[in-house]
């Protein structure tokens, strides 16, 4: 004879607790398991971004006190790519905002050059301090009007100094035969 267990009294939650049910499991149990598997999930994620930051996080590695718009005199230490022989000098405006080590960092615009033609390049960051930041030409662009047979420097990295509050100094170069070679250089100042 099968001995039967009595069905408990409407309301009580009988013997596995309240609101048993989902895989026979009560539902104290099953927040503990979604608390574990949480737990597991957020450590995933925080060591993957250590790792490899997201590509939507946005980078943050430029100091604050680069960041804005410089305006100033840079003079050329080489023969420049327009013709004129070393010595030739111009206004450039560069714009740095925030990135991180691998992305475009600076936006560099030839303002007032010889004949009103000047070379403009995007800047990735390479490098990061409290007193500089370290930059390479990522892109280069040829404007308009260059004389037949000229060019602009593509192979350049640029140091950029704090110079003051409002004050930076930039000295870009590039290699020639193993050799760090300046190709321009010059004092900028806060915009705005």
């Amino acid at each position: 004879m099968q001995k039967k267990t009595p069905e408990p009294p409407a309301g009580d939650p009988g013997p596995r607790g309240r609101w048993s049910g989902f895989f026979g499991r009560t539902v104290e149990a099953r927040t503990g398991v979604i608390a574990a598997v949480t737990g597991v999930l957020a450590l995933v994620v925080a060591i993957l971004a250590w790792w490899a930051p997201l590509p939507w996080s946005g980078g943050a590695d430029v100091p604050e006190g680069f960041l804005g718009t410089w305006r100033g005199q840079v003079a050329m230490k080489i023969d420049d790519p327009l013709g004129a022989k070393g010595g030739s000098a111009g206004v450039d405006e560069i714009t740095i905002r925030q990135a991180a080590v691998g992305e475009v960092a600076a936006d560099q615009r030839a303002v007032e050059w010889v004949d009103g033609v000047g070379c403009s390049r995007s800047w990735e960051l390479t490098e990061a301090a409290e007193d500089r930041i370290e930059l390479k030409a990522r892109t280069t662009t040829v404007p308009e009007g260059l004389p037949p047979g000229m060019t602009c420097l593509t192979d350049l990295t640029m140091t950029v100094r704090l110079a003051g509050q409002d004050t930076i100094g930039i000295t870009a170069g590039y290699h020639s035969l193993g050799t760090l070679l300046t190709a321009f250089s010059g004092t900028l100042t806060r915009q705005g």
